[in-house]
């Protein structure tokens, strides 16, 4: 990279922490009832300044439900979910001072089917958690960390911006959880769970060319293979994970039920089931709460070879 764009990259990434820090200091010291308002009405007023993310929403909520449900009915989630992924990124950042109180403010104490955790770390192999960005996750891993149930590993991107990979960093691994990244070896994964450690795994996004086509409401998405691939390899039990919105901006940690998937002869076709069966979970908790679930992601953009129509976004 010329020399220059690269100092011109890095006063951009400066800038940009600069201002993100001025916002951080406008929210740090709101309650947390301020900051579910604020991000209520950062989310109210998204969905309807961003045409673009709103109608990539609609697109999806068509995908999901077809004629299931109207236009208003569809047009209320795909606001409802806009203010909760809004709410999400600001508690995220609230939670970054005083880190266990208010996590502890956020989360519910009591955890829904614990005891089905227990039951998979007991056997010794590690634990997948099966999750998807739904309520607020971001929380959920930090205040999973708290808990010393076991070690706790998530997987992200690492973010352009160096400081605010830092500051990100920082936080997620606040209650003693690591973080991998999605571009590191596979085998610190699979040192973790020979560790008898977990590992989360969103399961949710576009995958890209490289994903496995298995059905999602219904119609072809591009999906990880990586938990189907290692828990086939490794025996560590698959069991979902949701962060289940109860009251304004408070939420609980539902546990299971654990994926039990059986191996065959044909491995490849055991992959391809495993991975459906992950979705179908998946899709069936976004079936009773769409609100909580983010919609402004374009799940469907890859497609499969086989396809040859337009995009759909």
């Amino acid at each position: 990279m010329d020399p220059r764009q690269t100092v011109l990259k890095k006063i951009r990434y400066f800038l940009e922490y600069v201002l993100f820090l001025l916002f951080y200091s406008l929210i740090k010291n709101r309650t947390a009832s301020g900051i579910y308002r604020l991000g209520k009405g950062i989310g109210t007023m998204l969905y309807h300044l961003s045409a673009q993310r709103r109608h990539i929403a609609r697109i999806n909520l068509d995908i999901a439900f077809g004629d299931t449900k109207d236009d208003r009915e569809k047009n209320r989630i795909a606001k409802q979910s806009m203010i909760q992924t809004a709410v999400t990124a600001l508690q995220f950042l609230w939670v970054a001072q005083d880190t266990r109180e208010r996590v502890h403010q956020l989360m519910d104490p009591e955890s829904e089917n614990l005891e089905l955790l227990e039951q998979c770390l007991a056997r010794g192999k590690g634990v997948f958690f099966l999750i998807a960005h739904f309520g607020n996750w971001e929380v959920t891993g930090i205040h999973l960390g708290y808990r010393k149930i076991s070690k706790v590993h998530t997987i992200s991107r690492k973010l352009d911006n160096p400081y605010l990979e830092k500051f990100v960093m920082d936080l997620r691994s606040a209650s003693g959880n690591t973080v991998f990244h999605k571009d590191e070896s596979p085998r610190k994964i699979m040192r973790a769970l020979k560790q008898n450690s977990c590992v989360g795994v969103m399961m949710d996004q576009n995958a890209g060319d490289w994903g496995l086509f298995v059905d999602f409401f219904g119609k072809k998405a591009s999906t990880p293979r990586s938990l189907a691939v290692l828990s086939y390899s490794t025996g560590a039990a698959i069991l979902p994970l949701f962060c289940q919105p109860t009251q304004k901006g408070k939420y609980r940690a539902v546990y299971g039920p654990e994926l039990v998937l059986e191996k065959t002869d044909d491995k490849q076709q055991d992959i391809i089931r495993w991975t459906a069966a992950c979705e179908k979970m998946l899709e069936d908790k976004i079936r009773e709460n769409p609100e909580a679930w983010m919609w402004i992601h374009r799940r469907w953009k890859a497609r499969p070879p086989d396809e040859n129509g337009s995009p759909i976004y």
